[in-house]
């Protein structure tokens, strides 16, 4: 019997001579390959494919089949001569010449996967049972809606594929190629045999829920692919053998792959039993709160705010863990705004994850930290997916398979989505609303895990469209959230419950505490939405910090002069990276001992953040003692508030929005200390009372116009509302000190509250009606960026669809950022990353900085030099390259950073 012409096309090809079985895998191989895969991943018994099933009123097993099926089409475009050009295996010798050279750049074989499904559809529905049966309108619905479905899998490259002219896309083909494929698809479906629900695809309703839940499948099928393109388990195979034959080969690896990959069945939640028995200590008010509100098994939105130092992260911890054990949740993803923020938590979570779930052999779930390198914390785990030899690049553009694979797991702060828990910024989850491509796989790494979000408060009007169609994204999939927050608006605070609410209903559901700490409770659909609750304060963080101003930059210095005379630590917080590196240089001239003096920003690369993290602690961590202390001085911008669980004797801060100072007054006698200075809890702070001196513009009751700008022009560039300043100002100038708990609500809205930009001086209501309308400008921006879910995964979803290495912030910026890494020269004359480090110099040797002021004016490399960077490290292909020893206007110092002329002033 004559062998099925489609044995004759190759559908992978080693890019390296050393890998497992042949040299190149027969297309219909990989394309089972990739079905057995995605068969295990959608899994009858698995949660996601019996909520889906039960979405779409068909069984499990039959949604299992029919994607599975789906699948073993995803790559019908490399039947087109000109893909099969692209490799010449020794026996290729039958393949004609193709009148168009393979274009990867317009028409990728996703894309030619299209072509072949238009032109091949017709005898395919042939031979459905009763196709024939239906009406032709019907016929005409049973095909779009079909179509739902194949875009999924034609789309496995991380975007929709957008359709293009048949005459086009015909001359990358010819005749005997459509005769392959067509013989394809006819064995396959007599081999998978789905069962396609004809009667519901002539339904338009069905066809808009099958649209609502592409999103998942298209990530599934992004996942398959990868996974069944690696070498290590689906060896090439280049002899034909029967397809059912090779069909139960490939589906016991894809069991084996799935386990080896921890994709296989999820770890069982433990059962919660108390916060003291989990944490080994006595909860708080908030932690009792957590432990004992009742749950619902509907989506709910838990609120809680409390002071730093609350517990909030235990509390959240213990929400989750509750919910897990109710079944209505699979894991968890911490979300932060910064990286800074997020590697401090990460040994929080890293203490405590293990005890949420049931110890088994083998299957223990992975925790990944969502940035950085393995050596940001000893107990940091790798995930195992690793992608095995890399299969050959098809075309610009067009990469394959496992060199996505391997670029996007390479990430951690995207592999972090994937694990059962993951520690990371908020970045990583809202990109599953904005059209980048695997948007689907974020997606789909979020499902069934409760979203996490530490504080809420930063956030500004272009994060927050961000965040509300996000946590509307992933409470239409039945998801959970906390968030966290030590000074949030009430105004934030009914905004983001609206999306529980359904505030479109009548009457509108309004949130009425206004109590401080407060726990809220949303429970979608639910016959009591609401909960809130008052909560009492731990005695040990109720505390009054009392506020002095300082008017002048000398008068700081002055000051910590003084108190380093005296054995005090102190912390100048700036706002800006600029006036951190003038204070460190002028401070550093008039010091004894130079080397006490520690500078602490965003533009040090991540092996010397780290070190100097490591030294703060040293110095003003709870564990430091009396000696460690005396006399030490650190200067940082924002970063020293955001991440670190530090402690200062003296602390000056630039003047600056009301809950950062909240935030920066929160490290001020935060541990309880004796006259030595050595920390004692549980009782008394023996330290003067502590003061916060605020570095700001002398008070004006009717302030200039330049009030703000005179002085402090990098304070206004940073924060661009003169007007909030001075309010908050004007607060803390009537209250005198920042009482925490009992004033936190009056300080917020009297900057931020409804009637607050009504007391904003007339002289700066045009800069605060400027940046309100820029405000304004950037939330529609965000808008206009979202993806339309409600066309399902194709490209009607948005316009804008990208790729995803340029990373977002979590709040809109008008500086654009680059990161750099930098380069040193060895003695034979090799460019290698700035940190020596086996497996993650890359990440340790880059920093990010401003793209106009600094990137674009950095030396450049030569294209030479550039290229063999990238041959040595792959990971540096996204990265702006620089060897600071090559620029006379840019310097690289471990103790300062990046700088201007850092050679000349140091």
């Amino acid at each position: 019997m004559e062998e099925p012409a489609y044995f004759l096309y190759w559908g992978k090809a080693n890019q390296a001579l050393t890998s497992h079985g042949d040299g190149y895998h027969l297309l219909p191989y990989h394309s089972l390959d990739v079905a057995a895969v995605g068969q295990q991943l959608l899994h009858p018994e698995k949660p996601l494919t019996c909520e889906l099933a039960e979405f779409l009123d068909i069984s499990p097993s039959q949604l299992n089949c029919w994607f599975t099926f789906a699948l073993t089409l995803h790559d019908l475009g490399k039947f087109a001569s000109a893909f099969q050009a692209l490799h010449r295996p020794p026996d290729s010798s039958w393949l004609p010449h193709c009148r168009r050279t393979y274009d990867g750049s317009e028409y990728r074989h996703d894309r030619l996967g299209l072509f072949f499904w238009e032109t091949l559809k017709d005898p395919f529905y042939a031979e459905l049972p009763t196709f024939a049966s239906y009406s032709e309108n019907e016929q005409d619905r049973i095909d779009q809606t079909l179509m739902i479905m194949l875009d999924c899998v034609f789309g496995h490259h991380g975007q929709p594929v957008e359709s293009a002219a048949m005459v086009t896309m015909r001359k990358f083909t010819e005749s005997h190629n459509l005769d392959a494929a067509g013989q394809f698809v006819h064995d396959v479906y007599h081999l998978i045999q789905p069962d396609i629900p004809l009667e519901k695809l002539t339904d338009k309703a069905w066809a808009s829920r099958l649209a609502q839940v592409s999103w998942q499948l298209a990530g599934i099928a992004v996942l398959a692919d990868w996974v069944g393109s690696n070498q290590a388990y689906f060896h090439y195979r280049s002899q034909p053998e029967a397809l059912c034959d090779y069909w139960r080969r490939a589906q016991n690896v894809a069991v084996r792959a799935i386990q080896a990959f921890g994709l296989a069945q999820s770890s069982r939640p433990a059962p919660f039993q108390s916060v003291e028995a989990h944490f080994h200590f006595q909860p708080t008010p908030l932690q009792q709160w957590a432990e004992e509100v009742p749950l619902d098994d509907a989506p709910q939105l838990f609120v809680l705010e409390d002071v730093t130092g609350s517990g909030k992260t235990e509390a959240a911890l213990t929400l989750t863990h509750r919910l897990m054990a109710a079944n209505v949740a699979d894991g968890f993803y911490f979300g932060l705004p910064t990286m800074a923020t997020s590697n401090a938590m990460f040994d929080r979570i890293a203490d405590h994850y293990q005890q949420m779930f049931v110890a088994e052999q083998e299957n223990i779930p992975s925790i990944v930290l969502a940035h950085a390198a393995r050596e940001m914390n000893e107990r940091f785990q790798q995930a195992t997916m690793e992608s095995g030899p890399r299969d050959m690049n098809y075309a610009h553009t067009d990469r394959s398979a496992t060199a996505q694979c391997n670029q996007w797991l390479a990430d951690s702060r995207k592999k972090a989505l994937l694990a059962p828990v993951g520690v990371g910024t908020i970045d990583q989850a809202l990109l599953a609303v904005l059209p980048r491509r695997h948007q689907s796989l974020r997606l789909l790494g979020l499902h069934r895990k409760v979203l996490i979000f530490d504080e809420i408060h930063t956030a500004d009007d272009y994060m927050f469209e961000l965040l509300e169609a996000l946590l509307r994204l992933h409470l239409h999939q039945g998801g959970s959230a906390i968030l966290l927050t030590a000074t949030l608006s009430l105004k934030q605070r009914q905004r983001l419950t609206d999306i529980w609410l359904n505030s479109e209903s009548e009457p509108r559901l309004l949130l009425t505490q206004t109590h401080f700490p407060l726990a809220t409770q949303l429970s979608y659909g639910s016959s009591t939405p609401i909960r809130e609750q008052a909560l009492a304060s731990r005695a040990d963080v109720s505390r009054a910090v009392q506020v002095d101003f300082i008017h002048h930059e000398q008068a700081c210095v002055e000051r910590i002069v003084a108190a380093v005379a005296q054995g005090q630590c102190v912390v100048w917080v700036r706002n800006s990276v600029d006036d951190a590196l003038a204070a460190y240089r002028l401070l550093s001239a008039q010091l004894a001992k130079p080397e006490d003096c520690l500078l602490f920003h965003s533009r040090f690369i991540l092996d010397d953040r780290r070190r100097i993290e490591t030294q703060v602690l040293q110095w003003f961590g709870k564990k430091s003692t009396g000696s460690d202390r005396q006399g030490k001085v650190l200067i940082a911008t924002q970063v020293f508030q955001e991440s670190l669980d530090a402690d200062a004797d003296v602390m000056i801060s630039d003047l600056c929005p009301i809950d950062d100072l909240i935030q920066r007054a929160g490290r001020l006698h935060r541990h309880t200390r004796d006259v030595t200075g050595c920390h004692t809890p549980k009782v008394s702070d023996q330290r003067p009372v502590p003061v916060l001196y605020v570095h700001a513009p002398v008070w004006e009751e009717e302030p200039a116009k330049d009030w703000l700008s005179q002085n402090f022009r990098n304070t206004e560039f940073v924060y661009r509302s003169p007007g909030r300043l001075w309010l908050a100002q004007r607060i803390l100038r009537q209250l005198e000190a920042i009482r925490m708990p009992e004033q936190a609500r009056q300080l917020i809205e009297a900057v931020y509250g409804d009637t607050a930009t009504d007391r904003i001086p007339i002289s700066l209501q045009s800069q605060e009606e400027a940046l309100m309308g820029d405000e304004c400008a950037k939330a529609n921006q965000a808008w206009s960026q979202l993806i339309d879910f409600r066309y399902g995964y194709h490209t009607n979803s948005s316009k804008y669809w990208t790729e995803d290495h340029q990373e977002i912030g979590t709040r809109y910026s008008d500086v654009e950022t680059v990161s750099v890494l930098l380069l040193k020269r060895t003695e034979d004359d090799q460019l290698v990353p700035w940190v020596d480090d086996m497996q993650f110099a890359v990440a340790l040797s880059t920093v990010k900085v401003g793209k106009k002021k600094f990137a674009d004016h950095l030396a450049m490399l030569s294209e030479e030099q550039i290229q063999s960077v990238h041959r040595a490290y792959p990971a540096a292909k996204y990265l702006q390259l620089w060897m600071p020893e090559m620029d006379s206007r840019f310097a690289y110092d471990e103790t300062a950073g990046f700088c201007m002329e850092q050679k000349q002033e140091v």
